[in-house]
This record gives structure tokens, C-alpha cells and sequence, in this order.
């Protein structure tokens, strides 16, 4: 009986470092991401859209971003255009997919004096004239 309640000991103070370890990972991080600008979310319809920003009419007002080649844009039927670009050997921008008058939804980073986009979600596409 002593014999298997050791066994049983070592076998939970085994499992117990990796666990401890793996929670102090996280602690960590937590403590390096203090500094790190909150994520927010604004929604609205695109007024402006240029390959380095794009403003868009909230309900509180305009708002702009910062866009560059890590903003994720999302939109119906970007990613086949996208594969066919790149088979083109082209680069996109976002005003390959986003246009005036649709609506989005843009995930930022508020940097101080400017907001990153880090993500644009188009919602729903403008009528088409």
C-alpha cells in the first residue's frame, strides 16, 4: 500500500511542475503586455479609403486609421481575389476590397496621435450605382 501511494505521489508531483510552469508563462505575458494599447472596435460607413488610411462616418463622428500591409481586410470574394493577384505576382491594397458608402467594421490599436487598423471587416458592400 505504501509502495503504490508513492508511486501516486511522484506521479502528481510531476504533473504539478508543468502546470505550475505553464501558469507562470502566462503571468508573465500579462506583465509585458501591460504597456500595449487596448484593442477597440468602431463601426460605421467608409467615407475616405486611400492604400494608407481609411475614415469612416460613426455615430459620434469621423473617425481615421492607419493602414498598412498587416491590416487583415475582410470582404465577399477578397480572398479569391486575393490568390488571383498573387498568381499575378501583385500586391492588394485595401481599395481593392473596400469602397465609399460600405459599411465596415475596423478593429484599432489608438496609438496616440493615430489609430493602426488592425483589422477591416466589410459588413456590407455599398450599392453599386
Amino acid at each position: 500500500m505504501k509502495r503504490l501511494f508513492g508511486v501516486f505521489a511522484a506521479a502528481l508531483l510531476l504533473l504539478a511542475v508543468p502546470v505550475a510552469a505553464h501558469a507562470g508563462q502566462y503571468k508573465g505575458k500579462a506583465k509585458e503586455g501591460a504597456g500595449a494599447s487596448k484593442t477597440m472596435t468602431a463601426t460605421g460607413t467608409v467615407k475616405t479609403v486611400s492604400a494608407d488610411s481609411l475614415t469612416i462616418t460613426t455615430k459620434t463622428g469621423d473617425e481615421t486609421f492607419a493602414v498598412d500591409s498587416k491590416t487583415n481586410v475582410t470582404a465577399s470574394g477578397a480572398s479569391h481575389k486575393t490568390e488571383a493577384m498573387k498568381s499575378e505576382k501583385k500586391a492588394t491594397q485595401i481599395t481593392d476590397f473596400v469602397s465609399t458608402g460600405d459599411n465596415v467594421s475596423v478593429r484599432y490599436h489608438d496609438m496616440g496621435a493615430t489609430k493602426h487598423a488592425a483589422s477591416v471587416r466589410v459588413t456590407r458592400k455599398a450599392a453599386k450605382k
